[in-house]
């Protein structure tokens, strides 16, 4: 959880398989299920600031292409996911 923020209970509907392997991290890690719920979030909206960093670069500096992005990945040890496909929500 974000430091000094309160916490609120919400309902959330999800795939029944994500549900699951949600609830093993969770078990794995000694955690609440909510716990896990969370970090993924935070982690989804720091995306959005890295993704609205990544914009200003490639505005400024040109945009990476998908060899270069899977270079980029295969560098840094991280799986490389390409884009979502156009109207979807990333």
């Amino acid at each position: 959880m974000i430091l000094g923020m309160s916490s609120e209970r919400v309902t959330v509907s999800m795939p029944a398989e994500l549900r699951l392997a949600a609830q093993r991290v969770a078990e794995d890690a000694g955690v609440p299920f909510s716990s896990v719920v969370s970090s993924a979030l935070e982690a989804w909206v720091r995306g959005r600031l890295v993704d609205a960093w990544l914009a200003d670069h490639q505005a400024a500096f040109g945009a990476f292409d998908e060899a270069e992005l899977q270079r980029i990945a295969a560098g840094a040890g991280v799986p490389y996911i390409p884009p979502p496909p156009p109207g979807t929500l990333a």
